[in-house]
């Protein structure tokens, strides 16, 4: 675990309030249309993909704001995306490696370190999908960002 602060960037994204078990709807098809988006509109893509999270609690009926966005840079003029400046991030981050259905253990160790260390928790949290394998799940590696204030 360590403190972070991630640098502001400017995002081409997707928003929809959804609930956890309304997550795997949007796993494949939004971030290849993000990234065919960014094609078209000739864009360097200038990281990997986050999916940001806005009054997530855990909790699977809870409804809560999903941005599913890939760091830009070019002129951008899109009817389908959304465009924004996203402001520097401090959290606690983790990186997971392997299948996503063991990401509640990781989740659960940064809970458990911000807990143990009294970190006050902002209500944002990032995914940040360094690798992703659906054919080997072991590969995956995502950069867990719980926001602190």
């Amino acid at each position: 675990m360590q403190q972070v602060t991630s640098p502001s960037m400017t995002v081409l994204y997707s928003s929809h309030r959804t609930t956890i078990p309304q997550l795997e709807q949007f796993v494949a098809v939004v971030a290849k249309e993000l990234y065919a988006e960014a094609a078209k509109q000739n864009l360097l893509v200038s990281g990997p993909q986050y999916w940001i999270y806005h009054g997530m609690d855990g909790n699977p009926q809870t409804e809560f704001t999903l941005e599913i966005a890939i760091p830009v840079q070019g002129t951008i003029n899109s009817s389908k995306f959304a465009v924004k400046q996203l402001q520097p991030f401090t959290s606690i981050s983790h990186v997971h490696v392997g299948a996503w259905e063991k990401m509640p253990d990781s989740y659960g160790a940064i809970l458990g370190y911000i807990d143990a260390n009294k970190i006050p928790m902002s209500d944002e949290c990032r995914e940040v999908y360094l690798n992703v394998d659906f054919q080997h799940p072991e590969n995956n590696r995502v950069e867990i960002q719980m926001g602190i204030v």
